[in-house]
């Protein structure tokens, strides 16, 4: 019973892939598929990717230097006397620097596989 129970999930693994080629009887919508058009359109949507990032980064950026600016404001003055609003603003900054951070990795991330992707074309 316990082989049968191992068994049972790779079975019906490879039954739900093959389903799909099946009731497609062996065509691929949007016609034949070409090593060279998937590089071009591979190497497009990293492009587009890294500038939908660099969009994103900026506008963190901007996020992140206005809240700083009203830190620097805040911070001697008697309108937060125990610091709650301080440091929720600093975990706020934390958590944005973070995700900046996350996002320019995603960018060199890109970069790197449109250079492998130039490469590969060569």
């Amino acid at each position: 019973m316990k082989n049968l129970a191992s068994i049972i999930p790779s079975v019906m693994l490879c039954v739900g892939l093959a389903l799909p080629g099946f009731a497609a009887d062996g065509t691929v919508p949007g016609g034949p598929f070409f090593a060279k058009e998937a590089v071009g359109q591979s190497a497009d949507y990293h492009k587009t990717a890294i500038q939908h990032h660099q969009d994103k980064a900026a506008m963190l950026e901007q996020k992140i230097q206005k809240l700083e600016h009203r830190l620097d404001m805040v911070k001697n003055s008697y309108r937060d006397p125990k610091g709650f609003r301080i440091a929720s603003w600093k975990r706020l900054l934390g958590t944005w620097r973070w995700e900046l951070k996350d996002i320019q990795r995603h960018i060199v991330w890109h970069e790197d596989q449109i250079g492998r992707l130039e490469t590969w074309k060569k």
